[in-house]
């Protein structure tokens, strides 16, 4: 991996403001080779301004999500220094150093950018100083907020809520219409939308290749951007629990190559969950408890608890091509990407033949156009699909388990990959994987009311 002289000198967090007329607030970030950058977040739900409402604690979440928010503007030019505001407290310090190093792991890897990155920080001027408004008093929305995406794991999530006793809602944010009414179409209940408004200019120099001057692009972790904002809306609203559906299969890194790792899913993980968490409880103690109520769990565990309950599974979906902000409407499946690839052999082992192909629009197992994504699935070639996917053991304990049930021992992957699979595992080996899946892991911060009704789905 080499340097470019593409690259920027400086990117910085160059404040924000409240909107003064609507529930929204404007971030600003400069880019020593782009210039200006302004994105807008808005909470639609609360439906009058914020500026009486920003406080010292809410304050600091805000600023959270400030730096949160520029990785989707720094790495249009990846600068080798990065300006945040001198008196951040440690733990947001270290929240925001991982999620410009590990957090954007895969962006530097997949651009060619040099990794573990040249990135140095710089800390310097104050913080954003918020109007002293008022506490939180917009009307309570539920006691518990539920990051909602349209996929299984979603809808595990609210069901263990409910099973606990503790009023909910669903939430979700989105960067256009097209999104949200995917979304809400995957919905039982009403979703209370958080919108990100990007700043246009990010398109404009996306259209450009890196090679013919225009900006490097990627992925971001997405994950902690949404995570902020739900804590954001809650804190608000007077929200007990900010919950997200993040399973600890979320920690396995997608690539690990001559001693370098990169993980797609890091603001996922465990590890970056610990940081958020001591972020949010530094900047405001009075926060929603923002946790991922998952985090025990592995993807064998939620395949099995989504199938077991009754919730209407025709409206579910994973797949990315839902989820793209433009273009035309997409099928719930498109049976060419690595979430349907992974989400339907995940679901094989519990549930029959017939009520999958109700699912889905095809037997994804059995398609051979999937087996190349399938090896990728399997850890049969150097990486991971780069996507929210399961672990290695993970996939190969479950296409071992179909492959001893009638209805899906014959199908595509099982003869094609399963050899492969034996040559690297023993059928006890797989097993021990199989049987691991279903135990409750003790690395998490899931309260024990959760926990309780997990264990009893």
């Amino acid at each position: 991996m080499t340097d470019t002289p593409k690259r920027a000198e400086r990117f910085a967090l160059a404040g924000w403001q409240a909107d003064e007329t609507k529930p929204a607030i404007h971030f600003h970030f400069t880019c020593s080779r782009f210039g200006a950058f302004r994105e807008t977040v808005a909470w639609p739900t609360l439906e009058s301004a914020l500026t009486d409402h920003i406080d010292e604690g809410l304050a600091g979440l805000i600023d959270l999500l400030h730096a949160a928010l520029g990785v989707s503007y720094y790495k249009c030019a990846a600068a080798y220094r990065l300006a945040l505001p001198g008196d951040l407290g440690l733990e947001a310090r270290e929240m925001a150093g991982s999620l410009y190093t590990d957090g954007l792991a895969e962006f530097y890897v997949r651009a060619g950018l040099p990794w573990p990155t040249d990135l140095r920080f710089e800390f310097e001027g104050k913080r954003h100083q918020p109007h002293q408004g008022g506490a939180a008093s917009f009307p309570q929305i539920a006691d518990a907020l539920v990051a909602f995406g349209g996929g299984k794991d979603s809808y595990v999530a609210e069901r263990i809520v409910e099973q606990a006793g503790i009023s909910w809602a669903a939430s979700s944010s989105v960067m256009s219409d097209k999104v949200a009414n995917t979304i809400q179409g995957t919905s039982v209940t009403p979703v209370h939308f958080m919108r990100r408004t990007l700043d246009p200019k990010i398109r404009e120099v996306n259209a450009v290749p890196p090679e013919e001057g225009g900006a490097f692009n990627g992925h971001v972790p997405i994950t902690a951007i949404n995570s902020l904002m739900l804590v954001i809306l809650g804190r608000l609203t007077g929200a007990r629990y900010a919950i997200f559906a993040n399973e600890r299969s979320a920690d396995e890194p997608t690539m690990e190559l001559g001693g370098l790792s990169a993980n797609h899913q890091y603001s996922k993980s465990s590890f970056f969950e610990e940081k958020l968490r001591a972020a949010i409880h530094a900047a405001d103690p009075g926060a929603p408890d923002y946790f991922s109520i998952l985090r025990p769990w592995s993807e064998i565990w939620i395949a099995r608890a989504f199938a077991g309950t009754t919730l209407p599974k025709v409206k579910f979906t994973s797949c990315n091509r839902n989820f793209q902000i433009t273009g035309d409407d997409s099928p719930r499946w498109c049976g060419d990407c690595a979430k349907c690839a992974f989400t339907s052999l995940m679901l094989a082992p519990h549930m029959p033949r017939h009520e999958a192909e109700a699912i889905f629009p095809a037997l994804f197992p059995d398609k051979k156009d999937l087996i190349p994504v399938y090896r990728e699935l399997l850890g049969l070639t150097e990486t991971k699909p780069w996507d929210c996917v399961g672990t290695i053991d993970e996939c190969r304990a479950t296409l071992y388990q179909i492959s001893l049930m009638a209805d899906w021992k014959d199908v595509a992957v099982v003869r094609a990959l399963l050899p492969d699979v034996l040559a690297r595992n023993t059928p006890a080996e797989l097993q021990a994987f199989w049987d691991d899946g279903l135990r409750e892991a003790p690395r998490h911060f899931v309260p024990e009311k959760f926990l309780e009704a997990a264990r009893a789905l």
